[in-house]
Protein backbone atom coordinates (compact mmCIF):
# COMPACT_ATOMS: atom_id res chain seq x y z
CA UNK A 1 0.00 0.00 0.00
CA UNK A 2 0.89 3.51 -0.68
CA UNK A 3 1.73 5.93 2.66
CA UNK A 4 1.78 9.38 3.22
CA UNK A 5 3.99 9.54 5.97
CA UNK A 6 3.19 12.23 9.29
CA UNK A 7 6.04 14.43 8.15
CA UNK A 8 3.74 15.49 5.32
CA UNK A 9 1.15 15.71 7.02
CA UNK A 10 2.72 18.35 9.00
CA UNK A 11 4.54 19.80 6.20
CA UNK A 12 0.63 20.20 4.84
CA UNK A 13 -0.58 21.56 7.70
CA UNK A 14 2.35 24.07 7.68
CA UNK A 15 1.64 25.26 4.28
CA UNK A 16 -2.04 25.62 4.76
CA UNK A 17 -1.38 27.65 8.21
CA UNK A 18 1.23 29.99 6.27
CA UNK A 19 -1.44 30.71 3.18
CA UNK A 20 -4.13 31.46 6.14
CA UNK A 21 -2.38 34.03 7.28
CA UNK A 22 -1.45 35.17 3.77
CA UNK A 23 -5.12 35.11 2.47
CA UNK A 24 -6.22 37.04 5.78
CA UNK A 25 -3.84 40.20 4.57
CA UNK A 26 -5.36 40.17 1.38
CA UNK A 27 -2.67 38.90 -0.36
CA UNK A 28 -2.53 35.65 -2.17
CA UNK A 29 -0.42 32.65 -2.26
CA UNK A 30 0.62 29.90 -4.82
CA UNK A 31 2.05 27.21 -3.40
CA UNK A 32 5.55 25.75 -5.53
CA UNK A 33 3.88 22.09 -5.79
CA UNK A 34 5.59 19.13 -6.93
CA UNK A 35 9.99 19.12 -7.03
CA UNK A 36 11.30 22.26 -5.49
CA UNK A 37 14.84 22.78 -4.34
CA UNK A 38 13.51 25.37 -1.50
CA UNK A 39 11.20 27.46 -2.06
CA UNK A 40 7.23 26.36 -1.41
CA UNK A 41 5.46 29.12 -2.65
CA UNK A 42 4.74 32.96 -3.52
CA UNK A 43 3.06 35.53 -1.99
CA UNK A 44 1.71 38.13 -4.54
CA UNK A 45 0.75 41.15 -3.00
CA UNK A 46 -2.54 42.99 -3.66
CA UNK A 47 -5.06 45.53 -2.97
CA UNK A 48 -7.40 44.66 -0.69
CA UNK A 49 -9.61 47.45 -1.46
CA UNK A 50 -9.27 47.37 -5.72
CA UNK A 51 -8.10 43.78 -5.74
CA UNK A 52 -5.37 45.05 -7.84
CA UNK A 53 -2.46 43.17 -7.96
CA UNK A 54 0.80 44.38 -9.84
CA UNK A 55 3.80 41.66 -9.73
CA UNK A 56 5.34 41.99 -6.54
CA UNK A 57 6.29 38.36 -5.43
CA UNK A 58 7.66 37.14 -1.95
CA UNK A 59 9.37 33.73 -1.89
CA UNK A 60 8.66 31.30 0.83
CA UNK A 61 10.21 28.38 2.65
CA UNK A 62 8.20 27.45 5.17
CA UNK A 63 9.10 24.82 7.94
CA UNK A 64 6.53 22.72 10.32
CA UNK A 65 7.30 21.04 13.35
CA UNK A 66 5.38 19.19 16.35
CA UNK A 67 8.70 19.49 18.49
CA UNK A 68 7.94 20.70 21.54
CA UNK A 69 10.91 22.43 22.61
CA UNK A 70 12.78 24.75 19.79
CA UNK A 71 16.32 24.95 19.29
CA UNK A 72 17.73 26.91 22.03
CA UNK A 73 14.27 28.37 23.14
CA UNK A 74 13.53 30.39 26.01
CA UNK A 75 10.73 32.40 26.96
CA UNK A 76 11.72 35.56 24.54
CA UNK A 77 13.02 33.41 21.43
CA UNK A 78 14.32 30.49 19.86
CA UNK A 79 17.28 29.35 17.10
CA UNK A 80 16.51 27.81 13.93
CA UNK A 81 19.77 26.48 11.69
CA UNK A 82 20.12 26.54 7.90
CA UNK A 83 22.71 24.66 5.74
CA UNK A 84 24.85 26.96 3.82
CA UNK A 85 23.71 25.46 0.29
CA UNK A 86 20.16 26.47 1.77
CA UNK A 87 21.55 30.08 2.07
CA UNK A 88 23.57 30.55 -0.68
CA UNK A 89 20.13 29.23 -2.64
CA UNK A 90 18.14 32.19 -1.50
CA UNK A 91 20.66 34.87 -1.06
CA UNK A 92 21.61 34.65 -4.87
CA UNK A 93 18.15 34.95 -5.77
CA UNK A 94 16.44 37.96 -7.24
CA UNK A 95 12.90 37.90 -5.15
CA UNK A 96 13.03 38.53 -1.24
CA UNK A 97 12.60 35.40 0.87
CA UNK A 98 10.82 34.99 3.91
CA UNK A 99 11.68 32.29 5.93
CA UNK A 100 8.22 30.68 8.04
CA UNK A 101 8.44 28.28 10.95
CA UNK A 102 4.77 26.62 12.24
CA UNK A 103 3.81 25.27 14.74
CA UNK A 104 0.89 23.25 14.17
CA UNK A 105 -0.87 22.23 17.55
CA UNK A 106 0.23 25.74 19.12
CA UNK A 107 -1.70 27.69 15.97
CA UNK A 108 1.67 30.14 16.14
CA UNK A 109 4.33 31.08 12.93
CA UNK A 110 7.12 32.90 12.82
CA UNK A 111 8.67 34.62 9.95
CA UNK A 112 11.91 36.36 9.16
CA UNK A 113 13.39 37.94 5.74
CA UNK A 114 16.51 36.05 4.79
CA UNK A 115 18.04 38.67 2.92
CA UNK A 116 17.35 40.93 5.23
CA UNK A 117 18.73 38.74 8.33
CA UNK A 118 21.84 37.26 6.82
CA UNK A 119 23.06 40.41 5.01
CA UNK A 120 25.03 40.50 8.61
CA UNK A 121 28.23 38.91 8.03
CA UNK A 122 28.41 37.74 11.62
CA UNK A 123 24.80 36.01 11.30
CA UNK A 124 25.71 34.23 7.69
CA UNK A 125 28.62 32.46 9.65
CA UNK A 126 26.47 31.51 11.99
CA UNK A 127 24.54 29.87 9.76
CA UNK A 128 21.23 30.55 12.24
CA UNK A 129 18.03 31.92 12.35
CA UNK A 130 17.07 33.87 15.72
CA UNK A 131 13.63 34.24 15.94
CA UNK A 132 11.87 36.21 18.61
CA UNK A 133 8.41 35.19 19.89
CA UNK A 134 6.83 38.67 20.56
CA UNK A 135 8.37 40.78 17.25
CA UNK A 136 8.40 38.08 14.59
CA UNK A 137 4.99 36.51 14.76
CA UNK A 138 3.47 36.00 11.47
CA UNK A 139 -0.11 37.35 11.45
CA UNK A 140 -2.24 39.72 9.71
CA UNK A 141 -1.05 41.99 11.65
CA UNK A 142 2.64 41.79 9.91
CA UNK A 143 0.85 42.83 6.75
CA UNK A 144 3.35 46.41 6.43
CA UNK A 145 6.16 44.81 7.57
CA UNK A 146 5.56 41.84 4.65
CA UNK A 147 4.88 44.74 2.12
CA UNK A 148 8.09 46.76 2.98
CA UNK A 149 9.86 43.83 2.64
CA UNK A 150 8.37 43.14 -0.81
CA UNK A 151 9.31 46.98 -1.74
CA UNK A 152 13.21 46.41 -0.40
CA UNK A 153 14.39 45.01 -3.84
CA UNK A 154 12.01 47.43 -6.31
CA UNK A 155 12.86 50.69 -6.64
CA UNK A 156 9.78 52.94 -7.08
CA UNK A 157 7.04 50.19 -6.75
CA UNK A 158 4.08 51.51 -5.24
CA UNK A 159 2.20 48.75 -2.70
CA UNK A 160 -0.89 48.73 -1.46
CA UNK A 161 -1.47 51.07 1.73
CA UNK A 162 -1.82 49.59 4.79
CA UNK A 163 -5.62 49.97 5.39
CA UNK A 164 -5.34 51.17 9.47
CA UNK A 165 -7.08 54.08 10.79
CA UNK A 166 -3.67 56.56 12.09
CA UNK A 167 -3.52 59.61 13.91
CA UNK A 168 -0.83 61.79 12.87
CA UNK A 169 0.93 63.91 15.74
CA UNK A 170 1.96 67.28 13.64
CA UNK A 171 4.82 69.71 15.21
CA UNK A 172 2.46 72.42 14.83
CA UNK A 173 0.61 74.29 17.81
CA UNK A 174 -2.01 76.78 17.48
CA UNK A 175 -1.86 80.17 18.39
CA UNK A 176 -4.08 83.32 19.38
CA UNK A 177 -2.85 86.58 19.86
CA UNK A 178 -4.10 90.41 20.61
CA UNK A 179 -6.82 91.81 18.34
CA UNK A 180 -5.43 95.09 18.63
CA UNK A 181 -2.21 96.76 16.78
CA UNK A 182 -0.80 100.48 17.61
CA UNK A 183 0.89 102.83 15.20
CA UNK A 184 2.68 106.02 16.01
CA UNK A 185 5.66 107.90 14.37
CA UNK A 186 8.32 108.28 16.50
CA UNK A 187 12.26 110.34 16.40
CA UNK A 188 13.85 106.67 16.61
CA UNK A 189 15.11 104.91 13.47
CA UNK A 190 15.82 101.91 15.27
CA UNK A 191 14.94 98.92 17.01
CA UNK A 192 18.23 99.68 19.45
CA UNK A 193 18.05 103.17 19.64
CA UNK A 194 14.24 102.91 20.39
CA UNK A 195 14.83 100.23 23.16
CA UNK A 196 17.32 102.08 24.83
CA UNK A 197 15.12 105.15 25.64
CA UNK A 198 12.65 102.94 26.46
CA UNK A 199 14.62 101.00 29.27
CA UNK A 200 15.86 104.74 30.93
CA UNK A 201 11.90 105.63 31.19
CA UNK A 202 10.87 102.04 32.20
CA UNK A 203 12.98 98.71 32.84
CA UNK A 204 10.42 96.46 33.20
CA UNK A 205 8.87 97.83 29.55
CA UNK A 206 7.78 94.94 27.36
CA UNK A 207 9.53 94.37 24.18
CA UNK A 208 6.15 93.45 22.32
CA UNK A 209 7.03 96.07 19.49
CA UNK A 210 9.01 96.67 16.33
CA UNK A 211 10.35 99.97 14.84
CA UNK A 212 10.13 100.57 11.08
CA UNK A 213 10.63 103.53 8.78
CA UNK A 214 10.77 105.81 12.06
CA UNK A 215 7.36 104.27 13.64
CA UNK A 216 6.43 102.02 16.00
CA UNK A 217 4.21 98.86 15.64
CA UNK A 218 2.91 97.26 18.95
CA UNK A 219 0.88 95.46 20.41
CA UNK A 220 0.82 97.75 23.55
CA UNK A 221 -1.10 100.84 23.39
CA UNK A 222 1.18 104.15 22.36
CA UNK A 223 -1.00 106.63 24.06
CA UNK A 224 0.10 105.64 27.20
CA UNK A 225 3.15 106.29 29.82
CA UNK A 226 5.85 105.25 28.73
CA UNK A 227 5.28 104.66 24.94
CA UNK A 228 3.95 108.71 24.77
CA UNK A 229 6.82 110.01 25.78
CA UNK A 230 8.88 108.25 22.83
CA UNK A 231 6.35 108.63 20.44
CA UNK A 232 3.89 111.39 18.78
CA UNK A 233 1.20 109.79 20.49
CA UNK A 234 -1.55 112.58 19.25
CA UNK A 235 -0.60 110.68 15.62
CA UNK A 236 -1.41 107.40 16.65
CA UNK A 237 -3.74 105.21 14.85
CA UNK A 238 -5.59 101.78 15.88
CA UNK A 239 -5.84 98.86 13.51
CA UNK A 240 -7.15 95.65 13.92
CA UNK A 241 -4.16 92.97 13.75
CA UNK A 242 -5.62 91.33 10.91
CA UNK A 243 -4.63 94.03 8.78
CA UNK A 244 -1.02 92.98 9.41
CA UNK A 245 -2.12 89.24 10.11
CA UNK A 246 -4.32 88.40 6.97
CA UNK A 247 -2.39 90.78 4.51
CA UNK A 248 -1.31 89.54 1.20
CA UNK A 249 1.60 92.20 1.98
CA UNK A 250 4.87 90.52 1.67
CA UNK A 251 6.27 93.27 4.46
CA UNK A 252 3.77 93.66 6.62
CA UNK A 253 3.51 89.66 7.17
CA UNK A 254 7.35 89.92 8.10
CA UNK A 255 6.82 92.87 10.36
CA UNK A 256 3.81 90.84 12.01
CA UNK A 257 6.17 87.84 12.08
CA UNK A 258 8.72 89.95 14.03
CA UNK A 259 6.43 90.99 16.51
CA UNK A 260 4.77 87.81 17.53
CA UNK A 261 8.82 86.82 17.86
CA UNK A 262 8.84 90.14 20.18
CA UNK A 263 5.92 88.77 22.31
CA UNK A 264 7.33 85.00 22.14
CA UNK A 265 10.25 86.39 24.09
CA UNK A 266 8.11 87.94 26.77
CA UNK A 267 5.81 84.86 27.08
CA UNK A 268 8.25 82.11 27.68
CA UNK A 269 9.95 84.12 30.89
CA UNK A 270 11.43 83.64 33.28
CA UNK A 271 11.41 79.66 32.73
CA UNK A 272 13.25 80.02 29.01
CA UNK A 273 16.45 81.70 27.93
CA UNK A 274 16.72 82.64 24.43
CA UNK A 275 20.16 81.90 22.38
CA UNK A 276 20.50 84.25 20.04
CA UNK A 277 22.94 82.52 18.18
CA UNK A 278 20.83 78.99 17.32
CA UNK A 279 17.92 81.08 18.32
CA UNK A 280 16.73 78.18 20.67
CA UNK A 281 14.53 78.94 23.72
CA UNK A 282 16.20 76.44 26.27
CA UNK A 283 15.44 75.68 30.19
CA UNK A 284 17.32 77.88 32.23
CA UNK A 285 19.66 76.44 35.47
CA UNK A 286 18.80 77.78 38.26
CA UNK A 287 21.35 79.35 40.76
CA UNK A 288 22.55 76.22 43.62
CA UNK A 289 20.72 73.68 41.28
CA UNK A 290 22.34 71.20 38.67
CA UNK A 291 19.17 69.39 37.64
CA UNK A 292 16.05 70.70 36.72
CA UNK A 293 12.73 68.09 35.87
CA UNK A 294 9.61 69.31 34.41
CA UNK A 295 6.34 67.49 34.56
CA UNK A 296 4.16 67.92 31.49
CA UNK A 297 0.42 66.21 30.39
CA UNK A 298 1.68 63.86 27.67
CA UNK A 299 -0.61 61.25 25.85
CA UNK A 300 -2.26 60.07 28.45
CA UNK A 301 -0.44 61.23 31.99
CA UNK A 302 1.51 63.46 33.59
CA UNK A 303 5.27 62.46 33.63
CA UNK A 304 9.11 63.35 34.42
CA UNK A 305 11.49 64.60 32.15
CA UNK A 306 14.94 65.92 33.06
CA UNK A 307 15.32 69.51 31.68
CA UNK A 308 18.67 70.53 33.00
CA UNK A 309 21.36 67.93 33.74
CA UNK A 310 24.80 68.00 34.31
CA UNK A 311 27.26 65.46 32.66
CA UNK A 312 30.77 64.26 32.50
CA UNK A 313 33.62 65.50 35.03
CA UNK A 314 36.59 67.90 33.82
CA UNK A 315 40.00 66.45 34.09
CA UNK A 316 41.39 69.53 35.72
CA UNK A 317 38.84 69.81 38.59
CA UNK A 318 36.75 66.56 38.89
CA UNK A 319 33.91 68.19 40.77
CA UNK A 320 32.51 70.13 37.78
CA UNK A 321 30.80 68.22 35.04
CA UNK A 322 31.93 68.82 31.44
CA UNK A 323 28.88 70.50 30.10
CA UNK A 324 25.15 70.94 30.95
CA UNK A 325 22.70 70.05 29.01
CA UNK A 326 19.29 71.94 28.05
CA UNK A 327 16.13 70.76 26.31
CA UNK A 328 15.37 73.29 24.06
CA UNK A 329 13.29 73.98 21.08
CA UNK A 330 13.89 76.17 17.20
CA UNK A 331 10.17 77.68 16.19
CA UNK A 332 9.19 79.44 13.42
CA UNK A 333 5.35 80.85 12.69
CA UNK A 334 3.81 80.07 9.71
CA UNK A 335 0.71 80.68 7.85
CA UNK A 336 -1.25 78.02 6.55
CA UNK A 337 -4.79 77.73 5.29
CA UNK A 338 -5.84 81.13 6.35
CA UNK A 339 -4.48 79.99 10.13
CA UNK A 340 -0.73 81.23 11.72
CA UNK A 341 0.29 78.37 13.83
CA UNK A 342 3.60 77.98 15.02
CA UNK A 343 6.31 75.06 14.14
CA UNK A 344 8.22 73.63 17.20
CA UNK A 345 11.40 71.55 16.44
CA UNK A 346 12.81 70.26 19.85
CA UNK A 347 17.03 70.40 19.90
CA UNK A 348 18.73 70.70 23.05
CA UNK A 349 21.44 74.01 24.35
CA UNK A 350 24.86 72.94 25.77
CA UNK A 351 26.64 75.02 28.19
CA UNK A 352 30.06 75.31 29.88
CA UNK A 353 28.47 75.91 33.34
CA UNK A 354 24.48 76.08 32.95
CA UNK A 355 24.62 79.76 31.72
CA UNK A 356 27.38 80.33 29.11
CA UNK A 357 27.34 78.11 25.71
CA UNK A 358 29.47 75.77 25.38
CA UNK A 359 32.31 76.33 22.45
CA UNK A 360 31.61 72.14 21.60
CA UNK A 361 28.11 72.32 21.54
CA UNK A 362 27.72 71.67 17.73
CA UNK A 363 29.68 68.13 18.76
CA UNK A 364 27.64 67.40 21.52
CA UNK A 365 24.43 67.65 19.20
CA UNK A 366 25.84 65.64 16.46
CA UNK A 367 26.56 62.92 18.79
CA UNK A 368 23.18 63.15 20.41
CA UNK A 369 20.97 63.16 17.08
CA UNK A 370 23.02 60.28 16.26
CA UNK A 371 21.23 58.04 19.42
CA UNK A 372 17.80 59.45 19.30
CA UNK A 373 14.68 57.59 17.96
CA UNK A 374 11.20 59.00 17.15
CA UNK A 375 9.95 58.60 20.28
CA UNK A 376 11.91 60.68 22.14
CA UNK A 377 11.63 63.92 19.42
CA UNK A 378 7.47 62.90 19.90
CA UNK A 379 7.77 62.97 24.08
CA UNK A 380 9.91 66.02 23.25
CA UNK A 381 7.37 67.61 21.72
CA UNK A 382 4.24 66.63 23.51
CA UNK A 383 6.51 68.32 26.40
CA UNK A 384 7.31 71.62 24.66
CA UNK A 385 3.53 72.12 23.51
CA UNK A 386 2.39 71.57 27.14
CA UNK A 387 4.76 74.37 28.12
CA UNK A 388 3.49 76.91 25.23
CA UNK A 389 -0.42 75.89 26.11
CA UNK A 390 -0.36 76.08 30.05
CA UNK A 391 2.37 78.58 30.51
CA UNK A 392 1.20 82.35 30.73
CA UNK A 393 -2.02 81.20 31.95
CA UNK A 394 -3.63 83.23 34.41
CA UNK A 395 -3.31 82.36 38.30
CA UNK A 396 -4.51 83.31 41.66
CA UNK A 397 -1.19 85.60 41.58
CA UNK A 398 -0.81 86.78 37.98
CA UNK A 399 -2.69 87.43 34.80
CA UNK A 400 -2.83 85.73 31.69
CA UNK A 401 -0.35 87.18 29.16
CA UNK A 402 -2.16 89.28 26.85
CA UNK A 403 -0.49 89.03 23.75
CA UNK A 404 -0.26 85.97 23.06
CA UNK A 405 -1.57 82.24 23.55
CA UNK A 406 -1.09 78.40 22.47
CA UNK A 407 -3.77 75.90 22.16
CA UNK A 408 -3.51 71.90 20.63
CA UNK A 409 -4.26 71.34 17.25
CA UNK A 410 -6.71 68.15 16.53
CA UNK A 411 -5.13 64.90 15.72
CA UNK A 412 -5.03 64.49 11.82
CA UNK A 413 -6.54 60.95 11.06
CA UNK A 414 -6.02 59.04 8.01
CA UNK A 415 -7.43 55.90 6.73
CA UNK A 416 -4.10 53.97 6.00
CA UNK A 417 -0.93 54.03 8.00
CA UNK A 418 1.89 52.24 9.17
CA UNK A 419 1.40 49.52 12.18
CA UNK A 420 3.29 51.34 15.13
CA UNK A 421 5.28 48.15 16.06
CA UNK A 422 6.91 48.24 12.55
CA UNK A 423 8.86 51.82 12.56
CA UNK A 424 9.65 50.92 16.73
CA UNK A 425 10.82 47.94 14.83
CA UNK A 426 13.02 49.90 12.40
CA UNK A 427 14.77 52.83 14.84
CA UNK A 428 17.61 53.56 14.24
CA UNK A 429 18.39 52.67 18.36
CA UNK A 430 15.07 51.63 20.23
CA UNK A 431 17.32 51.46 23.42
CA UNK A 432 17.86 54.67 23.60
CA UNK A 433 19.15 56.12 26.79
CA UNK A 434 17.32 59.48 26.03
CA UNK A 435 13.96 57.64 25.93
CA UNK A 436 12.14 55.17 28.41
CA UNK A 437 10.40 52.85 26.14
CA UNK A 438 7.50 51.98 29.20
CA UNK A 439 7.19 55.68 29.70
CA UNK A 440 7.03 55.78 25.83
CA UNK A 441 4.05 53.04 26.25
CA UNK A 442 2.11 54.56 29.12
CA UNK A 443 2.62 57.77 27.46
CA UNK A 444 0.61 56.97 24.16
Amino acid sequence: MKRIGRSDIIGQRGMAHIEGIVLSMGFMFYPTGGVEAGIDGFIELRDDETGAVGNLLLQVQGKSTERRRLQAETDESFEFPCSEADIGYWMQGTAPVLFIVVLPEKGVAYWKSIKSWFSDPDRLKARKIIFYKKTDLFTKEAKAAVTAVALSTVPGAIAPSARIEEELLVNLVGISFARTLYWAPTSYSTDKSFGAALRELDPKAGSEWIVRGKAVLSFHNLDVWPWNLLCEAEAMEEFGSDEWSGSDDEDRQRDFVALLNRAMSEFVRPALWHDRDSGAYFFRKPKNRDRVRYAYKSLKSFVPRDVVKRYGKRRADPSQPTYWRHSAFLHRFVFLDGDWLIEITPTYHFTRDGYNSNLFSGEYLKKIKEFENNAAVMGQFVMWRHFLVSHGAADLYTDRYPYLAFAPLEPLTLNAGVPDDLWKSQEANPNSPLFDWAQAERAE
